[in-house]
């Protein structure tokens, strides 16, 4: 049974890739995802290509965090140190360039069709929405690094053995920076002393290493703008508010913003709301959100661990919206708990989130292409509001979840 589920998941991977090679190949994807063009040539994998000649740069003296002119771009250098020295071997530059990124997006690919229970039709239709939804084809296309943290977040999920993590948590932090959030699931060891112990060693090794870093990170920090994304792109709580304060809406000098108010009330607050009310009970008494902490397996690990990095960077950060990828590490623990008979809520939840993906893909389709140019605003505020949406979701099960798990922590104390 293992062996065919294998072997259906393989079919189903060669099948989305040869769509994405399709789409990619025939430009079908662009202008929805903004192509990297140089001299009139589309460049993949260009998220990528960038740290590659940023190491390329480095060997030659630059300060690639300043200038960076062996990247075709003059994009800088935007990640920890560590990064400024892959092993990078000039007889194998189209491994690196080429062959490694496609690696890695296999592999990404595999994942999450492995994620789906093939156990029926809307399985694959759910699936097929993820898979060719905007923010994966652009992770894909980009190549970009958050990808392979993702790949590292499901590897430390899977992996119970706490030194191999603290080395998947210390390379991926330094690395990005955002990972740090991460250091949340060693709340899974249960005994508070264990907790503690574990949570400030790592932070002490983090804040050591990055102490020795500082004039890389005020450098970075400078150079923010190269990895915010804006409008359509954005996805953060910084890219909603700046839009509400600089959306007006005026017809001949006189302002119409109680509009954008009723708008924010009917398309946000409303919807959350009428959804906490309905579902109150299957929410704050749902036995499968409580023991989120209390059941340390691999669907919730990866949850609580994705929620975070979500949540942590959609409040954190102004992120392009790849990053959105991280909802995928959801899935896992929605589909395995979806089908009990008191988690109609979570049934609701993984059809919210498979939802989002497919509308959030057509608001980016509609804004890049200019199909309703007139109304690009409008379906750029309905895209935060969708965002918001489903974030209010994820933060009140993942404050649920904390709220029991240090309930139970001073109960036993």
């Amino acid at each position: 049974m293992h062996y065919k589920k294998n072997i259906l998941t393989f079919l189903v991977l060669l099948f989305f890739s040869l769509i994405i090679y399709f789409l990619i190949t025939k430009q079908i994807i662009y202008p929805t995802i903004i192509p990297m063009v140089k001299s009139g040539i589309i460049n993949l994998f260009a998220d990528w290509s960038v740290i590659l000649n940023a190491n390329l740069c480095q060997e030659q003296g630059y300060d690639t965090y300043v200038n960076n002119p062996c990247d075709q771009w003059n994009r800088k250098h935007v990640y920890g140190e560590i990064l400024l020295y892959i092993p990078f071997i000039n007889n194998f530059s189209n491994f690196y360039f080429i062959y490694l990124p496609i690696i890695l997006n296999l592999i990404f690919l595999y994942i999450i069709i492995d994620f789906f229970k093939f156990e029926n039709t809307i399985r694959y239709i759910c699936l097929s929405f993820i898979v060719l939804s905007a923010p994966v084809i652009l992770a894909i296309e980009r190549a970009n690094i958050d990808i392979a943290i993702f790949l590292l977040l499901i590897l430390i999920s899977k992996n119970k053995n706490i030194l191999i993590n603290y080395l998947i948590l210390i390379l991926s932090t330094i690395s990005k920076f955002y990972p740090i959030c991460m250091v949340i699931i060693f709340l899974f060891k249960k005994k508070i002393k264990k907790i503690s112990i574990n949570i400030i060693l790592f932070l002490l090794i983090i804040f050591l290493i990055l102490y020795f870093q500082s004039e890389s990170l005020i450098k970075i920090f400078d150079n923010r703008n190269q990895f915010s994304g804006s409008g359509i792109y954005n996805f953060s709580f910084k890219g909603v508010l700046n839009f509400l304060l600089n959306f007006k809406i005026i017809n001949n000098n006189k302002s119409y913003d109680f509009i954008k108010y009723l708008s924010l009330i009917s398309l946000l607050i409303v919807p959350i709301f009428l959804t906490i009310l309905f579902n109150f009970n299957k929410i704050f008494n749902n036995n499968s959100i409580l023991n989120l902490f209390n059941e340390d397996i691999f669907e919730n690990r990866a949850y609580i661990l994705s929620s975070t990095v979500v949540l942590f960077c959609f409040f954190s950060f102004s992120n392009f919206f790849y990053r959105e990828i991280f909802f995928l590490g959801l899935i896992p623990w929605l589909l395995k708990n979806k089908h009990l008979t008191e988690n109609k809520f979570i049934n609701l939840y993984f059809y919210i989130l498979i939802s989002k993906f497919f509308i959030s893909t057509v608001f980016i389709f509609l804004v890049m292409n200019n199909i309703f140019q007139s109304f690009n605003i409008f379906i750029v505020f309905a895209k935060y509001c969708l965002d918001f949406y489903l974030i209010t979701i994820v933060l009140t099960v993942f404050l649920i979840s904390v709220k029991n798990f240090l309930y139970l922590q001073f109960k036993n104390t």
